[in-house]
């Protein structure tokens, strides 16, 4: 059986993301890796992200990952991992560089959590507010799309299903899911019933080079009471559900500057773990942060960081009912306090994260 898990997110890493690493993106005016490369050249475009590859996470952010007490990372992987050609947009390899984090993780009694994060045409992102473009998910009408998402978790599942340092596989980061708001109405998104059917050929896909005590996650793709009885037959074994549990900006985020708002964020957590679990999975909270609402513009920076203190406290209380979690993120260029894990989780005392 996995031990409890408390780890970090490591992204930015493989996907280049502005708000981790905004020197990849400086002077370009570009917002996403599509537009960087379109902005730099091809093969500008690719030394930048050698560089960032090779110098963003080393030997040392896991040795200093486990020093403080996290004993596992989850590490979103592009559909690309393994290098593509073709289209506007040439893709250079990550898998080496996958490697070297496994053989970290290894040397630091550490585990991996591999979470295939982007694929062809787009997956949109439950965390995003539907406002933002990207919520499009363009995947499930794409001709080769779904094709090209298994063929990536095969490779990774037959490279690393059986290194000791591997914790799992999650089939997919955070899919955008149509459901239904009123009789006759289906918001946009991903149709349910083929994320089941992906998931379930996703699931006999890794599973021919995976240990059943490695663990393959889903998401719950923000509706975790659409998943009872899916996946129960006794040929599924280890599958976990992920829960994104975001604070910050959707329609329900609270403000903390109150015991009550906390109170009301925090009990949230605990109702969407409650009927997780009531689907018969154990629930991985694969991505949380500091991040919350301070309404007050009086706020000082000591008053911020004393607010968001006590929420990562309660938070962290609040996942008690839940097998583990991976804080978002370990790492950040400007170091952002609710984000960047170094700084969000430093004043804590290890007996907190353990």
């Amino acid at each position: 059986m996995v031990e409890r898990i408390h780890g970090v997110n490591l992204s930015g890493w493989f996907i280049p993301e502005p708000w981790v690493s905004p020197s990849l993106f400086a002077a370009t005016g570009a917002s996403n890796e599509v537009e960087l490369q379109q902005a730099l050249g091809s093969a500008v475009y690719s030394e930048r992200l050698r560089q960032h590859y090779e110098t963003f996470i080393t030997e040392f952010d896991f040795n200093r990952m486990a020093a403080i007490g996290f004993n596992a990372v989850r590490l979103p992987v592009p559909w690309y991992v393994f290098g593509a050609q073709g289209g506007a947009v040439a893709h250079i390899p990550a898998v080496d560089y996958v490697d070297r984090a496994m053989e970290w993780a290894e040397k630091y009694r550490m585990a991996v959590l591999l979470d295939l994060a982007t694929v062809p045409g787009g997956q949109g992102d439950s965390n995003e507010s539907a406002t933002t473009p990207e919520t499009i998910a363009d995947w499930h009408s794409s001709t080769n799309g779904r094709a090209v998402a298994l063929e990536v978790l095969g490779k990774l599942a037959e490279r690393y299903g059986k290194r000791p340092g591997l914790l799992g596989i999650e089939l997919l980061d955070s899919p955008v899911m149509s459901v239904r708001r009123g009789l006759f109405n289906m918001t946009q998104g991903i149709p349910s019933h083929y994320l089941r059917n992906y998931y379930r050929d996703a699931y006999d896909l890794v599973r021919a080079h995976m240990p059943a005590d490695k663990l393959v996650v889903f998401s719950a793709s923000g509706h975790p009471e659409m998943w009872k009885r899916f996946m129960s037959g006794d040929k599924y074994q280890n599958v976990w559900m992920d829960l994104h549990l975001y604070h910050y900006r959707d329609d329900k985020a609270i403000d903390i500057t109150s015991p009550r708002g906390i109170s009301q964020a925090v009990e949230r957590n605990r109702t969407l773990i409650k009927t997780a679990r009531s689907c018969g999975f154990p629930v991985l909270v694969g991505e949380w942060s500091a991040a919350a609402v301070l309404s007050s513009s009086t706020v000082t920076p000591e008053g911020r960081d004393a607010y968001e203190r006590v929420f990562i406290s309660s938070e962290l209380a609040s996942f008690s009912d839940a097998s583990g979690w991976f804080f978002q993120t370990w790492k950040t260029e400007k170091r952002i306090p609710a984000w960047d894990a170094r700084v969000a989780l430093a004043p804590l005392e290890r007996a907190m994260i353990d």
